[in-house]
């Protein structure tokens, strides 16, 4: 397969996956062909990785160029998102009875800002008479901003989001390239209307935070291409204390170092993430506040069988394997879950790594997108915003690949 053949797999790759975690979640009652669908065309974006060049960001000349060509399409996308982000926010209000996650964060920030830095992880009084905060510092620090302007936080979320968009936009190259560009323009536009204009589908926009984990993933991502060890560290450490979903890939991201004899990124991502987790969480919060942490994943087995108790179709309308389990299995796909995570990664790594057939590159770069895949289709309750991240995360991916000149 020649080199065009294979930029035009993942392009498809990346476009059916684009498609069925949005549009194709509309096709039917339900969603389990779309579920199993979605699952082939991100392992064939996965293959599609591995068997191209390796990936590359553009050089700031080329981004110069470049820029005059994106420019408009940047203030459109700014212009559209404020428009329809200021309907979606004044037509639903922040209300933990429709959604507590932000509310909880809102009331974190207010006691962080304080100085109440003891009581950010104390029980709030005020939701559902006294829910415990359960959000690691990276996800509800980034709203402090606005809670200090006193608006409305979904801005922060919103702006993050516009954040990642410009991020993909700038990293497409065009000039010499038009035909896999345009695609991925077209293919970026289908994924930034839906997020934008169908909020009442997923309410990433209304009611989650997940705009921060966006964010945080889209610049892993680019650590992850660019090679720096010290900002994979540091950009990992900020996903992981958002979003526990690229833990599978940490031992195989050392073992890959250790294979190539890199001792220095072996040294500097390791270090680079245990200083950030010490800086960010364990000094200022303590060790208590990490033990709550830790004994969290149990309890997501009883809200799993809440969840399908109380509104089904959170599994039957949204993406992953959850929904071929039933209310009655949700502990086996929390064990799958547990064991797959950190399983499949790291035989994926060791596969790609000792095998002689192929010549396999972007080894690293194609492990982290495939603990993301195997996370999502085993988490125990598959809200439809959580899969935008992994979109985000192949976007960025596509955008280094197809820029490789033919």
């Amino acid at each position: 397969m020649n080199l065009i053949n294979r930029k035009k797999l993942l392009l498809f790759a990346l476009a059916s996956e684009t498609f069925l975690a949005s549009y194709g979640l509309l096709i039917g009652e339900q969603t389990s062909v779309v579920s199993i669908l979605y699952l082939m065309a991100g392992l064939i974006f996965i293959f599609s990785i591995l068997i191209l060049p390796s990936a590359r960001l553009p050089r700031m000349t080329e981004l110069k160029k470049e820029s005059l060509l994106k420019l408009p399409l940047i203030i459109l996308m700014l212009l559209l998102a404020f428009i329809i982000s200021r309907y979606w926010l004044d037509l639903i209000p922040l209300d933990p009875d429709f959604a507590d996650m932000l509310p909880v964060i809102k009331v974190m920030n207010e006691r962080f800002l304080h100085g109440e830095w003891k009581q950010v992880y104390e029980p709030i009084p005020v939701i559902w008479n006294g829910t415990r905060p359960i959000y690691m510092p990276a996800m509800w620090l980034p709203y402090s901003l606005a809670v200090a302007l006193k608006i409305d936080i979904r801005w922060m979320s919103v702006l993050l989001v516009l954040l990642s968009f410009i991020i993909i936009l700038i990293l497409i190259q065009i000039r010499k390239n038009k035909y896999f560009g345009y695609s991925l323009i077209a293919i970026t536009g289908v994924l930034f209307w839906w997020i934008f204009a169908r909020n009442e589908v997923h309410s990433l926009i209304s009611m989650s935070e997940e705009g921060v984990v966006i964010f945080y993933f889209v610049l892993l991502t680019i650590a992850i291409i660019s090679g720096n060890a010290f900002i994979m560290g540091l950009t990992a450490s900020l996903c992981l204390l958002s979003r526990y979903s690229m833990i599978g890939w940490l031992v195989p991201c050392l073992i890959f170092f250790a294979a190539r004899k890199d001792v220095r990124k072996l040294i500097a991502f390791t270090v680079t993430g245990i200083l950030c987790f010490l800086l960010f969480f364990l000094i200022p919060f303590g060790f208590k506040t990490l033990n709550q942490m830790i004994a969290l994943p149990g309890n997501y087995v009883s809200f799993a069988k809440h969840v399908w108790e109380s509104t089904p179709e959170v599994y039957w309308l949204n993406l992953g394997l959850a929904k071929f389990y039933g209310p009655h299995r949700m502990a086996i796909l929390h064990f799958c879950l547990l064991t797959m995570s950190f399983g499949m990664p790291l035989l994926f790594m060791c596969f790609c790594l000792i095998q002689k057939k192929w010549q396999f590159r972007n080894i690293n770069l194609a492990c982290f997108k495939f603990s993301l895949l195997v996370f999502y289709q085993f988490i125990d309750v598959p809200y439809g915003y959580l899969f935008f991240t992994s979109s985000f995360v192949s976007l960025v991916i596509a955008a280094s690949l197809l820029s490789v000149r033919v």
